[in-house]
């Protein structure tokens, strides 16, 4: 069965609040969203033919606990998730189509409303931990004739706030390179025509292997075969270092 999922992101605050509803219930909370989804469903007169209810897991609770323990210290986003049945996506679409809603919104408004009615106790929460923070917004201001000046520096960059981060970072990371999109690319073509190099060379010393046992001349061929192999290393090591190096720097402009 094609897998679906339902998901919305919310509050920590009421994140921890269905954490807390779930608790009660024994139910790990994706379990605990279905639930709450498909007696909305049946609510408003939708059926699902594809989930029961009655079949569901239950007493849970405890065991998703355990996973989640394993996993905080790397934070947790703020969102309810659950798998579900393609026709209890399909009729939660519609539900949500019908209150004029996208999906996220309906079921953020559904969490909402079960937490609220359970009222949970401020001592029965849990709060989320935090996913780390990865960078922090700065901003500078520059005189008018000194924009003017920035721009054609860094047009290869993708503009002035990218160059204004690579220059900086070139200043406290001496040793890591700061590529341009331009430079980046450059180097994936590169990278590109000598793999297809490290291709053709692995073909001809398969090529001579072959004539050379064919021909009895196996120990002769040794050290040609030798030398297109120590070629071959170079142009993987080369590649190798190189993709390291772009795929750092991209990944620097992902946190800008």
């Amino acid at each position: 069965m094609k897998t679906a999922y339902l998901e919305a992101p919310v509050e920590p605050a009421l994140l921890a609040g269905f954490w807390a509803l779930s608790a009660r219930n024994n139910l790990s909370p994706s379990v605990a969203l279905r639930r709450v989804v498909s007696q909305a469903l049946a609510k408003a007169g939708y059926e699902v033919d594809d989930y029961d209810a009655a079949n569901e897991r239950s007493n849970d609770y405890e065991q998703w606990a355990r996973r989640r323990k394993a996993i905080d210290e790397r934070g947790t986003r703020p969102f309810v998730k659950a798998r579900v049945s393609p026709g209890m996506k399909a009729a939660f679409q519609r539900f949500a189509s019908a209150c004029n809603a996208s999906a996220p919104v309906l079921l953020q408004r559904l969490v909402q409303h079960v937490v609220q009615s359970a009222r949970i106790d401020v001592a029965e929460l849990d709060p989320p931990k935090p996913p780390p923070l990865r960078s922090e917004r700065v901003t500078v201001r520059f005189a008018l004739e000194e924009i003017e000046a920035i721009r054609p520096l860094a047009e290869e960059f993708g503009g002035v706030r990218e160059w204004l981060v690579a220059l900086a970072r070139s200043r406290i990371r001496p040793g890591s390179p700061q590529f341009s999109q331009r430079e980046v690319h450059a180097l994936y073509e590169s990278n590109r025509e000598l793999w297809a190099i490290g291709r053709n060379i692995n073909q001809i010393a398969h090529a001579m292997n072959l004539d050379f046992k064919q021909a009895g001349r196996l120990h002769g061929s040794r050290a040609q075969v030798d030398e297109l192999s120590a070629v071959k290393a170079l142009i993987d090591a080369h590649t190798h270092k190189v993709m390291g190096l772009c795929n750092a720097s991209l990944d620097r402009w992902s946190s800008v």
